[in-house]
């Protein structure tokens, strides 16, 4: 029988790896436009991105050095994700988060604020609430809001003062409300539940400038995944928690998607999506009409949940061809497990 020589094998092994990634590449390529009820096990693909992507290149440069077609295969991985790797990374200047004074400008905050908890169970309310007021957006939408416990009800009354137009919708006080809060009048509002869930979405109508524009802020079903979960949860329960969210958020994608084509004015959809620019969610709530912010105006890496290395990019700025995103950033702030999203629009009309 003939050996093996080390050479050898670790070509071998790097060749089963290398397919095993280009399954999941072609997975992750396609698991945006097939919903997760249909096939479960595609949707995990475009959560395992970031580590598919990364395996490609580690690979292309190992086949590169060997001298073999074999980088071919995953470099093909990283071409056929090209466009979900441009609503992750961006290769351009820094984005300027400085606000215009002109009155075609609109700045948009948008923040999963984490119930006002920070990660040292100390008290944010009062650095998120200076963070926003220096960056004087016209609109901010927030997530996972809450009284704090921290506060009192003027305390409470007293935040985000320079926004005289709340839209506030919590059900009770063990949910997680929405907030929208505006410079500008609002003229309408409404709330879409999604059942046996807390999660939910806010718009309002506001009028800008003399023109009516729908926010809509969205939070989306949470993975109910975080670092200790995988530690101590087991495989086969954090994938199927996985599956199960990712078939929720797929419906509720589907009701955000349905108001959007149904209104026939400018949109702006802020949010905490809980999903990957690779995922179902995303590509059926951005669809045609929605163009992204962070595609048209980011730079560098675009990971808004602080956690799990900063690898995802969950948060989002969408809108109309109305608008055009000319500044769009997500510094990093400790008083929440997410980083806040501040996009500079521009009306095109």
């Amino acid at each position: 029988m003939k050996r093996v020589k080390g050479a050898e094998f670790i070509e071998i092994v790097a060749s089963i790896v290398t397919v095993i990634i280009f399954i999941l590449a072609i997975g992750s390529s396609i698991s945006g436009y097939i919903r997760p009820h249909h096939f479960k096990w595609i949707a995990l693909t475009n959560v395992i991105l970031p580590v598919t992507i990364i395996s490609s290149i580690v690979l292309t440069i190992f086949w590169l050095i060997r001298r073999s077609w074999g980088f071919l295969l995953p470099l093909f991985s990283i071409a056929i994700n090209a466009l979900s790797l441009l609503s992750f990374f961006q290769i351009r200047g820094n984005s300027n988060p400085e606000h215009s004074t002109d009155k075609s400008f609109i700045k948009v905050i948008s923040y999963n604020i984490r119930e006002f908890k920070h990660f040292r169970g100390e008290e944010a309310a009062g650095g998120i609430s200076h963070f926003i007021d220096e960056q004087s957006p016209d609109i901010l939408c927030l997530q996972e809001y809450k009284n704090s416990p921290y506060l009192n009800d003027n305390e409470m009354d007293g935040l985000f003062r320079s926004l005289s137009e709340k839209f506030i919708q919590y059900p009770d006080v063990n949910s997680l409300g929405l907030a929208i809060m505006s410079k500008h009048k609002i003229v309408n509002r409404g709330i879409i539940d999604f059942e046996s869930t807390s999660n939910r979405v806010i718009w309002a109508d506001l009028i800008i400038n003399d023109k009516l524009v729908r926010i809509v802020n969205c939070h989306l079903q949470s993975t109910n995944v975080d670092n200790n979960n995988i530690r101590g949860g087991g495989f086969f329960k954090t994938i199927n928690k996985l599956m199960e969210s990712n078939e929720m958020r797929a419906a509720q994608a589907e009701e955000v998607r349905l108001l959007v084509d149904t209104t026939a004015h400018p949109v702006i959809v802020c949010g905490d999506f809980n999903d990957t620019p690779s995922s179902y969610t995303y590509v059926k709530i951005k669809g045609r009409k929605l163009r992204d912010g962070f595609r048209e105006a980011g730079s560098k890496l675009g990971g808004t949940y602080r956690g799990m290395m900063g690898m995802f990019r969950i948060d989002y700025i969408l809108h109309t061809d109305d608008f055009k995103s000319n500044k769009y950033i997500s510094p990093d702030k400790e008083w929440s497990d997410h980083k806040p999203v501040i996009s500079e629009l521009e009306y095109q009309n």
